[in-house]
Parts: structure tokens; C-alpha cells; sequence
């Protein structure tokens, strides 16, 4: 009997592996971002403009961002609250967070902020994305000095 089972297992495995669809790769060079609308982005404009606090308003209240920065060289973490279409200026970084993400209530409880941080010295943007709570790693700021993860979305 096990003879018997073993012949049907190893010839029914096998035509439904002839059934299978296999999905074409997918290059990621191709793919666009989902969210390109960059605002302030020249630095300039901006460092004129920082003392201007534009904020949104959700449900009456004030949507504030709460990110940590470690500082690898002194292995201080700092932790930042700041206000959403606002600069933030820190050591060689400015950090300009454009909106942030709440999952529902009856969703994997997710947060995430959409950053643009800025090295200050050559004015280049050295992160421009997503940053998830729940999945640090795979949207991270790839920096010698600094790690920049979110805390936070209120």
C-alpha cells in the first residue's frame, strides 16, 4: 500500500507541476515611484522658507512626525518631533518630512513617513522615500554617520 501511495504522489506531484503559470521577473529599474510629487525641493528655497511653519490639519489637530537618528560615531540617539511640510536641520542633515501613513484600525498596525533628507553640505538628497516603522531595514537611510528610523505618526 505505502508502494501504491508513494507511485501516486510521485505521478500526481508531477502533472500538477506542468499546470503551474510561472510570472515574468520583474525589473525594478522600471518601476516608478508611487509617490513623486517633491515639494521644496531645492534647498535654497527652502532654508528661506524654514522659519515658516506650514502644517496640515487632520481631524483638528496637528500631524506631527516623531523619527530617531543615531549617531554612529557617539552612539547618542536622539529622538525628533517635527511637524509635517517642515524643515529640520541636524548636523549635516535636513530632513523634510511630506506626509505620513496610518493604517485602519482593523488593518496590521502600520506607520510610515514620507522623507526627503538632504546632505547639507553638498545639497544632495540622499534619501527620497517611505520609511515604515514595522520594517526599518527595508527602507532605510544608508549614511556613514547617521540611522534614521520612524518612531511615530500622529
Amino acid at each position: 500500500i505505502s508502494l501504491i501511495f508513494t507511485f501516486i504522489m510521485l505521478f500526481g506531484l508531477n502533472t500538477e507541476a506542468e499546470n503551474i503559470d510561472i510570472a515574468p521577473l520583474i525589473s525594478l529599474d522600471q518601476i516608478e515611484p508611487t509617490y513623486d510629487q517633491e515639494e521644496n525641493t531645492d534647498l535654497n528655497q527652502n532654508k528661506n522658507e524654514s522659519s515658516k511653519i506650514v502644517s496640515n490639519k487632520m481631524n483638528n489637530k496637528e500631524r506631527i512626525v516623531t523619527i530617531k537618528i543615531l549617531n554612529k560615531i557617539t552612539t547618542k540617539v536622539e529622538q525628533l518631533k517635527m511637524r509635517i511640510k517642515e524643515n529640520y536641520k541636524y548636523d549635516y542633515l535636513e530632513i523634510y518630512a511630506i506626509d505620513c501613513f496610518l493604517s485602519n484600525e482593523y488593518e496590521k498596525t502600520e506607520k510610515a513617513v514620507y522623507l526627503n533628507i538632504y546632505n547639507r553640505e553638498s545639497n544632495k538628497k540622499i534619501f527620497n522615500g517611505w520609511m515604515l516603522k514595522t520594517l526599518p531595514s527595508i527602507s532605510s537611510l544608508e549614511h556613514p554617520i547617521y540611522d534614521v528610523w520612524v518612531e511615530d505618526c500622529n
